[in-house]
């Protein structure tokens, strides 16, 4: 069997099955984001202390004021969605986001947390459609954490038959 390039990459693994990828051992994690760097991806590490300051850095992290004029990211889950579809990527077109601790920040807001994951991997198969690589690499002390239906999509409708008139 001929084994591709692809699954010699640090990063394929990361990536084959979403953009976001759970960690429990602080050990594989940083194994993660050294194979990352080695790769040329751009690293933004970010704890998670409070949704405060997770904001706060995550907007740094996404260039949010070069992006927008203004800082800090306020944690408005719509505008995530603009700052991560349009994003300043390195050279490499390869971007890293590492949460650390992220269980303390589900443990304050759920569903901010949960709504941080979903946006930021919906952006990222838009990414990837373009040639750029963000991933995610998640570490959290909650070792039965799920984080089901990321980046959800729905099948759409080719454009010629996008009204219901043009099925008919």
């Amino acid at each position: 069997m001929i084994e591709d390039d692809a699954d010699r990459r640090a990063d394929w693994p990361l990536l084959k099955d979403g953009a976001v990828t759970l960690f429990w051992r602080t050990s594989l994690f940083e194994q993660a984001k050294a194979s990352l760097t080695s790769l040329s991806y751009a690293l933004a590490s970010i704890e998670c202390i409070s949704v405060e300051q997770f904001a706060a850095d995550l907007g740094g992290a996404l260039g949010w004021e070069q992006q927008f004029g203004y800082s800090p990211w306020s944690g408005n889950l719509n505008a995530l969605a603009e700052g991560a579809a349009t994003v300043a990527f390195p050279p490499s077109l390869c971007l890293a986001l590492a949460f650390e601790g992220y269980h303390r920040l589900v443990a304050q807001d759920a569903e901010f947390a949960h709504g941080v994951l979903d946006v930021i991997e919906y952006q990222a198969r838009n990414h990837l459609a373009a040639g750029r690589r963000l991933i995610v690499l998640v570490q959290t002390d909650e070792a039965h954490f799920v984080a089901d239906n990321l980046g959800a999509r729905r099948a759409m409708w080719n454009r010629a038959e996008w009204l219901d008139g043009g099925r008919r």
